[in-house]
């Protein structure tokens, strides 16, 4: 597992979905059937409470070789394995760091915005297709409740981007910034923490005591839910923070 679905998995399971209306499950797998038939691609939407998917596998399903084409399968997670085994290691991790930036993004921006981007995935004979992939959330109150992914051919590969559904305004994720995850206070502690400093060091380096060096550790790997600090530095990298 990598350290980015880690994150992912801890952000998820850990929000509070007792308050507020959810989207209709049964309207959305409708509508992730719908797509996976009209489309030919492969729509997955996930329940991100009760920890379980639902796929729908169009033509693509076949061309990969993973499913034949009109199928369902439901699985106990909220990840599409038998999808995400034929995206390549690094490019799994990549795209689980850009769902970290979807998460932060409509958080501040609305559930109306998509992460659209490309990804590499082999079909059964080992051979690598350029797969359009799209997510987007819908909310149980203040929380994600539903995820869906949209899956389907593609002819070459781009920019990921960030896609306003209701005015069609697109930015490129990478001009977007995630650097309001921590203060800038925690940037500090966090870049000389990466310098492979010690508590003491960053302590007097910022003129600040030990005990609040310590407070800010802690909220470093709260925000990122990094089990350590090295965790930490490389989400953080990953998120092109440092």
């Amino acid at each position: 597992m990598t350290t980015a679905r880690e994150h992912l998995d801890s952000t998820f399971f850990s929000q509070d979905f007792s308050g507020g209306e959810s989207s209709s499950f049964n309207h959305l797998l409708t509508v992730a059937a719908s797509y996976a038939y009209a489309e030919e691609g492969i729509a997955v939407l996930s329940d991100l409470k009760e920890k379980y998917s639902r796929i729908f596998y169009g033509a693509l399903g076949e061309r990969l070789g993973i499913a034949p084409s009109g199928s369902v399968h439901t699985v106990d997670s909220i990840w599409e394995e038998e999808l995400l085994s034929r995206i390549p290691e690094k490019e799994l991790e990549e795209k689980q760091l850009l769902e970290i930036r979807l998460v932060d993004f409509v958080g501040r921006e609305g559930m109306n915005w998509i992460l659209d981007s490309v990804l590499p995935m082999r079909d059964s004979g080992g051979e690598i297709h350029p797969v359009r992939h799209r997510i987007r959330y819908f909310q149980q109150g203040k929380s994600i409740r539903y995820a869906l992914c949209l899956y389907n051919p593609s002819d070459s590969y781009g920019m990921a981007v960030f896609h306003d559904l209701l005015t069609g305004k697109t930015v490129p994720v990478e001009m977007v910034g995630t650097k309001g995850i921590l203060s800038e206070r925690e940037m500090e502690v966090l870049r000389l923490i990466d310098d492979g400093a010690s508590s003491k060091l960053i302590a007097d380096s910022l003129g600040i005591s030990i005990h609040t060096v310590s407070r800010h550790r802690q909220n470093i790997l709260s925000k990122f839910r990094a089990v350590n600090s090295a965790q930490a530095c490389k989400i953080a990298k990953g998120l092109h923070i440092l």
